[in-house]
């Protein structure tokens, strides 16, 4: 986690997104975009508060894709005032009290079969730092899941073991300290190699995809426009 705290805090910007906040199998979520393909989408520790992950979802939603984020946290993300975390703040335990198996598979895949009754067929993850841990994750399940895209990702040194066990091709988008390679190493060797896609920004921040995305910088506009036409294109290849 070292590479996100040293990033900075999340940033304000001034965006009204136009998906609805609303309840879908039973999970609170921001749902975007309408048709039968879907993108569950997994955001960062600071949660809904920040509007940049609701623009990215927005703006995937508008080349054709149904995309959902759950609400895992439930309105209680991690708060700035613990942020950078303190040793006493034991941000990694409160991580692992988020955990794939114990937390969010559960809201995922009540999600899955939600967005199925609205006539979704086919799916792919995607996520942004933790939650790229848990996009990574929900491609271990080949039947559910197609595809996934890791934004800035936070492996938590599990990248072999969580890449490893995927069922499918992945999307990386990385900045300087987060994965790379090593996913890159993993996916070169399996049958879906081919079809991963990989990019790493060095002149952006951990987390400019996300709620550290200075939205209103040139330079940011550019490098996320560039990440949402290389994401619509993996998931059109794949999805």
């Amino acid at each position: 986690m070292d590479v996100c705290c040293a990033a900075g805090a999340p940033v304000s910007v001034d965006y009204t997104p136009v998906g609805s906040f609303e309840e879908v199998g039973g999970v609170p979520a921001y749902i975007t975009g309408s048709g039968s393909k879907g993108i569950i989408a997994m955001y960062d520790i600071f949660g809904f508060k920040y509007p940049q992950f609701q623009q990215v979802c927005d703006r995937l939603a508008a080349a054709g894709y149904v995309v959902a984020a759950p609400d895992i946290f439930r309105g209680q993300p991690w708060t700035l005032d613990k942020f950078p975390p303190k040793p006493e703040d034991n941000l990694m335990g409160w991580i692992q009290g988020y955990g794939w198996e114990a937390v969010v598979k559960k809201d995922v895949y009540a999600l899955v079969e939600g967005l199925k009754a609205r006539g979704v067929t086919r799916f792919a993850s995607l996520g942004c730092c933790w939650g790229a841990s848990m996009a990574i994750q929900a491609l271990h399940d080949g039947e559910t899941f197609s595809a996934a895209a890791m934004l800035h990702p936070s492996l938590f040194g599990q990248d072999k073991a969580l890449c490893s066990a995927a069922k499918g091709p992945v999307a990386c988008i990385s900045t300087p300290g987060d994965p790379y390679e090593s996913v890159q190493e993993v996916f070169s060797s399996t049958e879906w190699g081919p079809r991963c896609v990989y990019r790493r920004y060095d002149n952006m921040i951990h987390g400019f995809c996300g709620a550290r995305g200075k939205f209103e910088e040139p330079d940011v506009v550019k490098a996320v426009g560039e990440v949402l036409t290389l994401l619509a294109e993996f998931f059109k290849a794949n999805l």
